[in-house]
């Protein structure tokens, strides 16, 4: 009998390599003691990548549900490592950016990111480690492109 669905097909593979790939990042970040949480962790570097930027854009470009994003947020500037500026587009509103203080962690999470990229590529060769991820980085730019199309045809909401 066929298995009705194939658990290699590409959304599986990448769900999978994701999760775990996250589960390992996570894994380490609590080992390290950093003074930050997981989930501060992945805050601050999508601020740092991102930013600066509303929190309800933080969220949304993430995810996370807009309260927790506000803890995160709560407790990384609490720690010195964001602060909340005001938009200066919209002065009811503020931006968060990471600070100065942040650089530190943010070297220590990108090596562990490093680490945790080093087991995705096992025994990749280099070529093909940066085939795999320039492939990669083509199938987000079409769904980026694709999503973008949509919100301009009016075809999905924001």
């Amino acid at each position: 009998m066929k298995q009705p669905i194939d658990n290699d097909n590409f959304s599986f593979l990448l769900l999978d390599v994701a999760r775990l790939s996250r589960a390992e990042f996570e894994r380490r970040v609590a080992e390290a003691e950093l003074g930050v949480t997981p989930g501060e962790a992945r805050t601050l570097a999508n601020i740092a990548r991102f930013g600066p930027l509303r929190q309800h854009d933080l969220a949304n470009l993430t995810g996370i549900g807009p309260m927790s994003v506000t803890g995160m947020i709560d407790s990384l500037e609490r720690a010195g490592f964001v602060k909340r500026m005001p938009d200066p587009d919209d002065r009811r509103a503020k931006q968060v950016q990471i600070t100065q203080t942040a650089h530190a962690l943010l070297e220590d999470l990108h090596r562990i990111g490093e680490d945790v990229r080093a087991v995705s590529r096992g025994a990749l060769s280099p070529a093909e480690w940066d085939t795999f991820h320039r492939l990669l980085k083509t199938a987000r730019d079409n769904h980026l492109t694709a999503h973008h199309s949509r919100r301009i045809s009016g075809k999905t909401e924001a």
